[in-house]
Parts: C-alpha cells; structure tokens; sequence
C-alpha cells in the first residue's frame, strides 16, 4: 500500500555543508486529531530522508531504531507500517522526531567521509490511516498545517554522535493538550513531485535493542569514570544523571583499551561521542535516539556537579531470530562461534556492515557473501538478505558490475566501492542467491536475482576473451598471511563460479540458458587449468586459499587438494592458516573432506597465532578484522583496524555442517531434506559436541561424544524432513531409534 502525503521539512538551523563537522538541531513535528465513531483499525505510515522516532499520546508507536533505514535513497525510498489501533483515545496527537541518520548526516569512510550524501536537510512525510466499523476511511496527512519545533536534540550522526541539552526539552510533546502554540508550520519539500513515486514498504524487522548489560567500573579519574561492557557490541548507553542544571556529561565509546586508557585510534575520523547537557531536574535518562557505536568499553566524564545514578549498555541491531546454536568442550572453538554470532549481531544492523564503529560501516558485499551461509544457520536472515540483495542490485552499473559495496555511498570520488569487479565482492549476486534457496527454499529470491548475475557475467565475458579474467578489484584474499594468492587466478576461479551458480540457479527455475552456462563454467575450468596450474600440479602463487577454493569451486579434483594442501600444511606453513577473507571460509570444509580432519581441528582449537585463538586468549569477545589486529610483540595494528569483523567467522558453518554433520540438500530446498555426515576429532581436541538448527518444519538437534573408542551420534529431526546418514570412514556397531531421533555408535574404520 502506498500512500500519498505532502513531504515536509523544518529549518531548525543555517545550511551545513558535506564538509562541516555537525549537523543542525532535530525537527519535531506533531498533529492532533480526534475519532468520529467506533474504530476498526487505525494505521501510521511513514518515510524519511534522514531516521525517525514516532509517538502516539505520549508513547512511542514501536520499539524500534533509525527507521526507516538504509538504502540509495536516490532510487527508492522506505516506508514503515506501524498497527495504533489500540493506542488511539478520543482525542490523539501523533508526533515525530528525527534525526540525520545516512541521509543526511556523515556516511562513506576514510577517503570521502562527508555529510549531505543524498540530501542537505531531512524531510518527512506520514499518513494516519482510520478505518472505521461503519467502513468510512478518514486519512491524516502530514502537510503545513502540522505543527514543527526544535528541542533538546542538538545534533545528531551515525558515525560522530548525538548532542542533547535537557535545558530545551519540549516535554511531552506527544500528548493532545500539549501547548504547541509558539511552534511554527512545516514547509513543504521541494521534491514534493517526485518523492512518493519511490516509496516502497520496508520488508524486514526493525532495527530493536535485543540484549543489555551492565557496565563494570573500571576507575574513576578526575571526574571521568572508565566502564567495560565485557561485551563488544553495537549500541549505546542508557544512562541516568542527578546534578546541578547545566552540567556537560560527555561519553567517549572505544572497542579496547591502551595501557588502561580508551582506544580510539581505530575509530579514524567517527568521533563516537555523545554529549548530555542537564536540566538539573532531579533524575534524567540519557538515551541517544539517532546514532550507535562499536564499542567495548566508555568514558563518561563530568564537567561540573552531577552523580552517575545508572549505566546500562544497550546492544541494538536487525530484530532477527536466533534459528542456530553450537557448543563443545573445547573453550576454543565454542567461544569462536560465539564470537562470530557477536560479529553477525553487531554488523547486521539494517544492512550487513563491515564493522561498526569506525568511519566506515559499509555493506561491502565480499564480506556478506562469504559469511552468509554461516549467518543463515545463526539467524533467520530470510527477509534480511532479501533486502540486502536489492541494495545489492540497486548499486548494480550500467556496465554489469556488482559494485563492492551497497548501498553504495554517493559522497563523490569514493575509491573503495570497487567500480572493476573486485573478484569474490561482485559474485554475491550469486552466492547469496543460492545459498538463500538451499535455506529458505524460495524461488523468488533466484528470479529476482538471476537477471544481474546474469549481467555481470556478460560483462566478465567482454574482458576475459579466453575464460581467464584479468587481475580484477583491489582486495584478492584480503588481509591474507604471507604471500598473496594472485588476482588473477582469484579472479578467473570466481568467474568460474559465478558461471556454475548461473546455471545452477537457471536449473533450479527451469531457465533456458542453464546449458549456456554450464558450457561456460567448462571452459573456464579448461583455461584455469591450462593457464594457472603448473606442470608439478601447483596452482600459480602455490596458497592455501588457492587449493581450497579452487577445489571448492570443482576447479581441482580431490587428489589434487589433498596433495598440496597437505604439502602446505606439513612442509611450507608449519601447520598454520595463511587464508584471508575468500580463502578461509572453504579451509576447514575442505580439510576434512581431504580426509585431513585432524588439521581442521588443531587449527579451530589452536591458541597460537594466527587464528581464532590467539585473538581469544587475548580477549576478543567478536572476530577480529585481521588476524594480527594485536599481537604481543607488535601491539595494536596501527591505520584499519577493527576488533569488530564477521568476515574471518565464516567458520562457523563448517561448525554446522561438519562438526555436527547437518548438511541440507539443495535438491529438496527449505530443508525439506538433510544428510547427517559429520567428522569427528580423531585427535582428542575436541570430544563432545552439540548444538540444534531450528528449520520451519522444526528443531533439529545433534549431539555427540566419544566413549572410549567409540564415539555415540544422536540426531533430534522432525519427522516432515526426510534424513539420511553418512559415516565416512566409520564403522556404525550399534544403531536405534527413538520416536525422531536417531542415536548411532560409530568407530574408526582401522
């Protein structure tokens, strides 16, 4: 349902610039209106260029944050559909207020981190919607005749923070007989002819706060009281003050700290700063409404004469549910996925971001493709990827190519939204397609999709004339160990799976050109082949990710991975992981499909650097952006730099699929069947293991444990999906079932 109404606009402040630092106060607007008879249901719809909070008789309408959301406001425009049925009295005033969100206020990074990116000033446009039980429909537009104000809210961005003086509160503003009688009308916005024609309803849940804690404190110094979360989240904190009117109350938010001080170094030009000013009216909450920061610990610091009553730390991001779960009784490898589930919560607010504290937090489409199947098993990430892949198709040139981030950022000259192609970023076309239709099952999802993978492989075809592409993009195996893997075998390997995908998502919705690109995938195999794999049977630049993607993407057979990775392993690379961002998703998987399980697990358990111990032995509480973001010789990594990154936490669907054995048949999509193979720890590292993936059919739940030589197998399925075992290189000596679940004793095959 679209809705028409006046969009409208309020000056709260003289015009600002991309450049400057802040933003002008917030608008406020509010109508009143009353009921004429018995309502059915009574609707609120709203949109905005910059993020709204929204109240009904004193109450907000919905638990939600910076809505409506992220997108290229330039080609569509969100709306959100808000039930006040049951909030509506006789006489009502609805009331808005908003702030700069990605509109407006500062967006991009580093190189072209500016303001005004889709527009100078915010604007608003609402519809209550009243539906009555005689069937009359009586509509409440915004237009000039609501009424606008400015108030405590002086400022408000993403990436810097918001500023509030509790000396200007409006009270409640909300409220029917509130006296708005020196506020002033809106004006309405110049775009007025275009705006609605672009809206489009928001499809996917709300940006909530879905966890709390409480802060432990540190120290107090000066006046300045240093709190840790003991969590890194994305969020804010919830504070109440007591003290003398005017006191400044100023909250730094960094990820760790530096011989005991707040680290910010990393944050780059995002100050992440949150500025309270007291009314000196007894108790007073502090809650920024329009922005969020990365952060582990926070400085609150008081200028002037006041008490900190309470602190809490709010973690905020897409209101998903948790569908999986996973545990062992190595410490290790458990708090690996939980970090990664940290990771998957702190970033997945609205779009999935590469971190969230610095002057970044980007939709880069290369971290999102390689961890969305590990996303998929954490959360119902259905609607969620939805969304991203229509950022993901908006941002798509006109050229064909998948751009390296979406939505991508228009602030001018933006050197990292990958214009070339950037091999392993353009291919989440396809990637998250098809992983989508193995969960989920829906078709949908492919036919919306298709036409632009479709179109980027068109635009690959045109530079790589035989099946080889050129060194394309900036970023290979990103943040990899050791030497690069060449971009040229990078990039020809995922041409050749954006070729497979193509004709696998063709087959799968019966698309005449499956047959096209299945050839295509061929000949691209034949010339990686011939073009990257030498006369011993190395592939040129001889890496780990090399071997297990090219086998992943069935450009190497079996044999021929399990020579050089085992090469790899016990010759070249001391038995460490050298994989970056691409690489290190397919490393484990392919371990133990090599039969080399036992690497899989010393590297998963492992505490030595690099990998997911160290940076938890050394206190990462999420996945780190690189491998050596600390180490105990270097320090800190100076320049990027985050302690926030999903990207190396693609492990965790191998914790899923193999670990615990659940593998999903994309035959029969939606997990209408599953093949239960999982690969034990031979080694002893890891001698238990659990952990359950809730389908729509129902929970599935794994368990297993090794009993002196055996090790005892149990599977919980409902009884709608059809199952089946596999046991490689494993003797089954005992079986039963028990209602649905099925229990196994197994040994090693000697």
């Amino acid at each position: 349902m679209l809705f028409d109404s006046m969009w409208i606009t309020y000056k709260t402040g003289d015009y600002k610039s991309a450049t400057e630092k802040y933003g002008n106060p917030a608008p406020y607007f509010r109508k009143t209106f009353s009921l004429n008879g018995e309502v059915k249901k009574a609707t609120l719809l709203a949109s905005a260029l910059g993020v709204f909070k929204i109240y009904l008789n004193g109450k907000a309408v919905a638990d939600d944050y910076l809505s409506p959301g992220w997108v290229d406001y330039k080609k569509k425009l969100p709306f959100v559909r808000y039930d006040i049925t049951d909030m509506l009295l006789q006489n009502n005033a609805v009331a808005a207020v908003l702030g700069d969100g990605w509109a407006v206020g500062h967006l991009g990074s580093t190189y072209a981190f500016r303001r005004n990116g889709y527009c100078d000033r915010i604007e608003f446009t609402a519809l209550v919607r009243i539906e009555y039980a005689d069937g009359r429909v009586e509509e409440i537009p915004t237009d000039t005749s609501w009424r606008a104000s400015s108030g405590e809210i002086r400022r408000s961005d993403i990436y810097m923070g918001e500023y509030v003086d509790a000396r200007l509160s409006l009270g409640d503003f909300s409220l029917y007989d509130y006296d708005d009688s020196e506020w002033d009308n809106p004006e309405e916005s110049i775009f007025k002819f275009s705006r609605n024609l672009y809206l489009e309803e928001t499809y996917i849940p709300p940006v909530v706060v879905k966890h709390t804690f409480k802060p432990e404190l540190l120290r107090e110094r000066n006046g300045a009281f240093l709190y840790d979360v003991t969590q890194n989240i994305s969020g804010v904190l919830r504070c109440v003050f007591k003290g003398e009117e005017g006191t400044e109350i100023v909250i730094k938010h960094g990820e760790l700290l530096s011989e005991g001080e707040l680290y910010t170094e990393n944050l780059r030009k995002a100050e992440a700063t949150d500025t309270y000013i007291l009314s000196g009216k007894g108790e007073e909450t502090f809650r920024p409404l329009f922005t969020f920061h990365g952060f582990q610990y926070a400085e609150i610091t008081v200028n002037g004469n006041a008490e900190i009553v309470d602190v809490t730390a709010e973690a905020m991001y897409t209101d998903l549910l948790q569908t999986g779960e996973f545990e062992c009784d190595d410490q290790i490898a458990t708090k690996a996925w939980q970090n990664a589930l940290w990771g998957q919560r702190d970033n997945f607010l609205n779009v999935p971001t590469d971190c969230p504290q610095r002057d970044e937090r980007l939709g880069w489409t290369g971290d999102a493709q390689v961890f969305c199947l590990s996303a998929m098993y954490n959360m119902n990430c259905k609607k969620f990827f939805e969304k991203y892949l229509a950022d993901v198709r908006d941002a798509q040139l006109g050229n064909g190519v998948i751009t390296a981030v979406a939505p991508v950022p228009p602030v001018g000259s933006y050197a990292y939204t990958g214009y070339d192609a950037s091999a392993g970023w353009s291919e989440a076309i396809g990637e998250i397609p098809y992983q989508h239709y193995k969960m989920y099952g829906e078709k949908r999802v492919i036919r919306d999709n298709l036409p632009a993978l479709k179109k980027l492989l068109d635009y690959y075809e045109t530079e790589s004339p035989e099946y080889t592409r050129p060194a394309a993009g900036r970023y290979g195996d990103w943040l990899c160990l050791g030497n690069p893997t060449s971009f040229r075998v990078v990039s020809t390997m995922y041409y050749a799976r954006a070729a497979f995908l193509a004709a696998e998502l063709c087959r799968f919705i019966g698309d005449f050109e499956e047959g096209y690109y299945r050839t295509l995938y061929e000949n691209i195999k034949t010339a990686f082949r011939k073009k990257f794999i030498t006369d011993d049977g190395k592939i040129v630049s001889d890496t780990q990710s090399a071997y297990v993607i090219a086998y992943s993407f069935g450009l190497i057979d079996i044999e021929e991975a399990r020579e050089n990775l085992v090469r790899k392993f016990e010759k070249d690379d001391d038995g460490k992981l050298t994989t970056g961002f691409l690489g290190i998703r397919f490393l484990l998987p392919t371990l133990c499909d090599i039969g080399r399980g036992d690497i899989a697990y010393h590297l998963i358990t492992n505490k030595e650097y690099p990998g997911w111990g160290y940076s938890i032995v050394n206190g990462a509480t999420t996945i780190w952006e690189h491998w050596d973001s600390y180490t105990e010789e270097n320090g800190i990594k100076e320049g990027m730099n985050s302690f926030n990154h999903y990207s190396l936490g693609s492990c965790t669907e191998w914790m899923y699929e193999y670990c615990l054995g659940i593998k999903p048949d994309i035959e029969a999509p939606g997990f209408k069947k599953v093949k239960f193979a999982p690969v034990f720890d031979l080694t002893g590292k890891i001698n238990k293991a659990s952990g359950h993936y809730d389908t729509d059919h129902g929970r599935i739940s794994v368990e297993w444990a090794k009993e002196g030589e055996n090790f005892i197998y149990k599977v919980t399925c409902p009884a709608e999906i059809e199952i089946e075992f596999e046991f490689s290189n494993m003797e089954i000596t005992d079986s039963k079932i028990d209602g649905n679940s099925y229990i196994f004793g197994v040994v090693p095959v000697k």
